[in-house]
């Protein structure tokens, strides 16, 4: 289940060795988090992304799975890549056909090295793919350029219509395969999709890049780009002179009711209970309870409400609100912050909550990527008064987060 128009797909080609960096570039780790890792969530966190294609050297898959966050697993395939780039995005794409993307799908392709790229540069990119054949993040050239050899400069090139090319780039998964296909039946290999893509004829469109999305290279963008990452995990300007320190911890509230509906299945707090004769009305599945912590997550994090991340459309018609959950979830990760913990109250006369409580309670803790522990699930009843019970469910969640490392 998605929220975008149309689906998307993704390949993150993380199988590269940092020769130049003198280590391995992907596992530094700054702020908490592998450098792969903040822009595998990144990806994970585009609208409608169903399947990331993880691209990982052959010899390093157990070491990327076992890395891998509980909610990211799922839509994870971990591929072996080879030997250039071109290689590995290959076996990425090879790897979404066999998962069953169609080859209309539109796929962002993007190197792991650039940790710093953002949902909504990668959003822009895909939905001008979507709109023609395909798209790159592209940014001026702002240093004069020269052409040297052996230590002496040769010429001046002229820069007016020269542009440094960035990732994610993105076409149609069928385009993508046959233009590297094509360039590799000719014997060469492209350096980047683009390309590829204008080799074989393929229009490729350029959009704003984010002169922050940098590769990292050399040692010295290490520190560029934890300077980055650190500023849009807090404000830029730091505190003003005697004013509260910043708030490295947040709590959220949701509540969520559902009125009874005759003929469809029950779902409450991620689990299905086969038995009720009543399911709850709702665009989607109707899960009160886990409206109710979405609305929480979302409110903890400053990141608005349900309706507003997930809109009552076609996208969302009969959608599984764990889905729509672990959605969310990503969404707070992507806006630097960590869930802690969860607390919810479920008004029903039925089903009772007791007997399945610990199952909801591993449930709502998978989907939201932190220890059973840190999750609290009860049931409540009205003695039959009012709306839970009589007529529906209703659903009260707390949620603490806090500011990621």
């Amino acid at each position: 289940m998605t929220t975008a128009a149309r689906p998307l797909a993704g390949v993150l080609v993380a199988a590269g060795r940092g020769r130049r960096m003198g280590t391995d570039k992907l596992w530094l780790d700054p702020l908490g988090r592998a450098v792969w890792r903040w822009s595998l969530d990144a990806l994970l966190a585009v609208p409608g992304m169903d399947v990331v294609a993880l691209v990982v050297p052959p010899d390093g898959i157990d070491r990327f799975r076992a890395a891998l966050p509980p909610h990211a697993a799922e839509r994870c395939r971990l591929v072996p890549g080879g030997e250039a780039r071109a290689d590995s995005v290959r076996a990425g794409l090879d790897a979404l056909a066999d998962a069953g993307v169609e080859s209309g799908t539109v796929v962002l392709v993007h190197d792991a090295a650039r940790p710093a790229a953002t949902v909504a540069l990668m959003e822009r990119v895909a939905q001008a793919a979507a709109d023609g054949d395909a798209a790159i993040p592209v940014i001026p050239v702002g240093d004069t350029l020269q052409r040297a050899r052996e230590g002496q400069v040769q010429e001046t090139v002229d820069r007016t219509d020269l542009v440094a090319a960035q990732t994610p780039q993105a076409a149609g998964l069928g385009i993508l395969r046959a233009a590297l296909e094509a360039a590799r039946s000719q014997g060469w290999e492209p350096t980047d999709e683009a390309a590829a893509l204008t080799a074989l004829g393929v229009t490729v469109r350029t959009v704003d890049g984010d002169p922050a999305n940098r590769k990292l290279t050399e040692p010295a963008d290490a520190e560029l780009l934890r300077a980055v990452l650190r500023n849009r995990m807090a404000p830029v300007d730091g505190p003003i002179p005697g004013s509260a320190p910043p708030c490295l911890t947040r709590a959220g509230v949701g509540v969520d009711a559902h009125r009874f509906e005759a003929g469809r299945p029950l779902r409450l707090g991620g689990i299905a209970f086969p038995d009720e004769p009543r399911g709850l009305a709702g665009h989607s599945d109707g899960d009160a309870a886990l409206h109710a912590v979405i609305d929480a997550l979302l409110g903890a994090a400053g990141l608005g409400d349900i309706g507003a991340l997930f809109p009552a459309d076609e996208t969302t018609r009969d959608a599984d609100s764990g889905e729509l959950l672990r959605q969310a979830v990503e969404r707070v990760r992507v806006a630097g912050w960590e869930p802690r913990s969860v607390d919810l109250a479920i008004g029903a006369e039925h089903p009772a909550i007791g007997p399945r409580r610990d199952e909801m309670t591993n449930r709502v803790a998978a989907l939201v990527g932190i220890p059973a522990a840190g999750v609290s699930v009860r049931g409540t009843t009205t003695d039959g008064l009012g709306f839970p019970g009589a007529e529906g469910i209703a659903a009260w969640a707390v949620a603490l987060v806090e500011r990621a490392p």
